[in-house]
């Protein structure tokens, strides 16, 4: 995993700390109703104490990773990388290199 040079300044006028994660949320399908799916998610500092059990923490370029054990790089050609996305309510944190879900319903020719 690395971290993207804008991403680690965010990071680091926020504390130096994120953690990494899938989150379940809900995703829009073409045809039928939005479906729940795993979504990467980068958060600014700490897990919450009850949670650091499922995550581990290391040291990339002084930035300190809890990642956790929800995160695979099930693909070893693609490296992770921590970046940053514009929305419109700002700049957040993205997780890059993860494989995405499949989407379709199978009952129309768009998906």
């Amino acid at each position: 995993m690395n971290i993207v040079p804008g991403a680690k300044e965010l990071i680091m006028q926020e504390g130096g700390i994120v953690s990494v994660r899938l989150e379940q949320r809900l995703a829009p399908n073409c045809c039928n109703s939005p479906q729940i799916t795993p979504t990467p998610s980068v958060k600014l500092g700490k897990p919450a104490e009850h949670e650091l059990s499922d995550y581990q923490a290391f040291e990339i370029d002084d930035v300190t990773v809890y990642a956790h054990t929800s995160i695979q790089n099930y693909n070893n050609e693609i490296v992770l990388r921590i970046g940053t996305e514009t929305t419109l309510f700002g700049i957040r944190l993205i997780l890059y290199g993860m494989p995405t879900p499949a989407k379709g319903c199978g009952n129309c020719t768009f998906c």
